[in-house]
């Protein structure tokens, strides 16, 4: 506790040095540039069941009996391209990422499934593992 309250003396150090601070404190259009990096990849990996864009959101902070905070982001959108059976697909496909090696966690809302990438750091191994998808 006595290190981490060091940190926060020098502003600067502590938000590169703490990663919650690191996460909350990242520009939303690096959270952009970084999903629409990923974009191709992303697509590829759920195929063309799926139509995918990068989307602005908000990302919401704090926990507990009051996580009312929000601070603008980007998502990665997976939308279901055929007119039925949008649910199903949506569920397998959250399904799928949640089973890959490093568990992707995402929500469903609007027809659609949302990958925030606010806290996302390992692009290249979130990359990686989008080929363990299947189609």
């Amino acid at each position: 506790l006595e290190a981490t309250l060091i940190l926060y003396d020098d502003p600067d150090r502590a938000v590169h040095s703490i990663p919650a601070l690191r996460l909350l404190t990242r520009p939303a259009p690096e959270i952009r540039a970084l999903a629409e990096r990923l974009t191709p990849a992303y697509a590829a990996a759920v195929g063309e069941a799926f139509s995918v864009s990068v989307d602005d959101c908000q990302s919401q902070i704090g926990s507990g009996a009051l996580p009312v905070d929000l601070l603008p982001s980007a998502a990665l959108v997976a939308r279901p391209v055929a007119a039925r059976g949008k649910g199903r697909a949506l569920q397998r496909l959250a399904a799928a990422l949640r089973a890959l090696p490093r568990p992707v966690v995402g929500r469903i809302a609007d027809d659609a499934l949302w990958l925030d990438l606010r806290c996302l750091e390992d692009e290249t191994g979130f990359a990686a593992q989008l080929k363990e998808l299947a189609p």
